[in-house]
């Protein structure tokens, strides 16, 4: 779950790492150097977009602020505004703390020149200092870092402070991610978190307690997401232009079945995992499709490698639920599994494109795209 900027913040504010006075429009704070309104939508690259703006006065920045709101950014709508007092910025430095499951620890990460351009560093400009788990964050991992970041006195006091508390936050909320991007190092000494990047781990939600966190979970989640998970499926939402919206039988078959798709060309709207709505009937999956069809796309592969469910009962349900809510445009249909033979018949009857093997299944996808 990706907490929006303002949530990550107040998540940092609570381990005493400094951010900068802001409140959620339209309340601001007292900021006689000008004000940074930014539009909160779990999108990356909102400057880009112009999601963010600089104002000199209250005014400036109310008028920002409304002509944001009801925006879409990144496919996501903005439904609130951030407005915080403007910092008088020397450096700018990226530091996160993430979770790399490469080698299952958690891992310090630092540059120097954070904000926008980042991702465009090339690896040697990153410093990566692994965390043990069994001794967790010791003084020469901070150290590691702080020679990497260059600075000294109290600057160097202060920043090592946020590197502790960081990591302290993600072991004690179960984050997978805190990322600060980036981190201000103002005229005036301070180390300050400009921006915030917080992702929580949805399978230790239990052991949390944020009385506000599906409050957080809906507003990080787009419109089609939050759909989805109405119905009890997954969808990810990867480009709100895209013309395909892929809607497959697992996790794993998901993310292959996106791969495969982008690598032969073509713009993905979402990706959808049916979970346990396979097993559920054809109601439940009815209400997936409604939510796929409210989206509008123009092409939908139902990929479906049933392992535990027969396929010609989950055919039936496929009937079922395309009678009740029609999925609009060009269906393409790939079922494998136990009594396939039987399940693709029911579909063939009732006028789909089904296939046995996947290749034919992204070759008649591709078909339909070109309009044959």
């Amino acid at each position: 779950m990706d907490l929006l900027e303002h949530q990550g913040k107040a998540l940092l504010r609570r381990y005493g790492i400094p951010v900068p006075d802001g409140s959620l429009w339209p309340e601001r704070p007292n900021a006689p150097g000008g004000y940074v309104v930014k539009a909160q939508v779990a999108a990356g690259g909102r400057g880009k977009a112009g999601g963010i703006h600089f104002a000199e006065d209250s005014a400036a920045a109310d008028a920002l602020a409304r002509g944001l709101l009801d925006r879409k950014i990144g496919g996501h709508r903005v439904d609130a505004i951030l407005i915080e007092r403007r910092l008088d910025i020397r450096r700018e430095d990226y530091l996160a703390v993430a979770l790399d499951r490469d080698r299952r620890c958690l891992t310090l990460v630092h540059a120097l020149g954070g904000g926008v351009e980042v991702e465009s560093l090339p690896p040697e400009a990153l410093t990566r200092v692994p965390v043990d788990p069994l001794i967790r964050l010791r003084d020469f991992h901070i150290a590691r870092v702080l020679e990497a970041a260059k600075v000294e006195g109290e600057t160097r006091r202060a920043y090592g402070e946020v590197v502790r508390a960081l990591y302290r936050l993600v072991v004690a909320e179960d984050a997978t991610l805190a990322e600060v991007n980036p981190l201000a190092l103002t005229a005036d000494g301070g180390v300050i978190a400009a921006d915030a990047k917080v992702t929580l781990d949805d399978n230790a939600r239990f052991r949390r307690d944020t009385p506000d966190d599906g409050d957080a979970q809906a507003a990080a989640a787009s419109t089609l997401e939050q759909s989805l998970r109405a119905t009890g499926a997954v969808g990810v939402e990867v480009d709100p232009d895209g013309d395909v919206v892929a809607v497959v039988s697992g996790a794993g078959l998901m993310m292959a079945t996106l791969d495969l798709l982008v690598e032969r060309g073509h713009k993905v709207r979402a990706v959808v995992d049916l979970g346990g709505t396979v097993l559920a009937g054809g109601e439940v999956l009815a209400r997936v499709f409604a939510a796929v069809a409210a989206a509008g796309p123009r092409l939908t592969l139902l990929n479906a490698f049933m392992q535990t469910a027969l396929c010609d009962e989950f055919a039936r349900m496929l009937v079922q639920a395309q009678e009740m809510s029609p999925l609009r445009g060009r269906v393409v249909i790939r079922l494998k599994g136990r009594q396939a033979d039987e399940g693709r018949r029911l579909l063939v009857e009732r006028g789909f494109q089904v296939h046995e093997d996947l290749v034919p299944a992204l070759d008649g996808l591709a078909d339909a795209a070109r309009g044959r």
